[in-house]
C-alpha cells in the first residue's frame, strides 16, 4: 500500500512534467529548434521578468504557429 501512494502520485507528475517539458513531441524538429533559439534568446536579451515572460509567450506562439504550417 505505502509504495502505490508514492508511486501513483510519481507516475502522474512524471507525465506532468513530461508534458509541461517538452510542448509538442510529435512537433518536427525545425519547430523545436526554433523554440529553444527564441527562448535562450529571450533568456540573454531581458533581465526584467516581465519582458522575459512576454518574450517567452511570443515564443510559444510562433511555434505553435511553425506546428500548423504544412511541413
Amino acid at each position: 500500500m505505502t509504495r502505490a501512494r508514492i508511486a501513483v502520485p510519481g507516475i502522474i507528475l512524471f507525465f506532468l512534467v513530461t508534458a509541461i517539458g517538452f510542448p509538442a513531441p510529435a512537433a518536427p524538429a525545425k519547430c523545436n529548434a526554433e523554440l529553444r533559439k527564441c527562448t535562450s534568446h529571450c533568456n540573454l536579451v531581458y533581465e526584467s521578468s516581465r519582458a522575459n515572460r512576454t518574450c517567452r509567450t511570443r515564443c510559444k506562439d510562433n511555434f505553435y504557429a511553425c506546428k500548423a504550417r504544412p511541413s
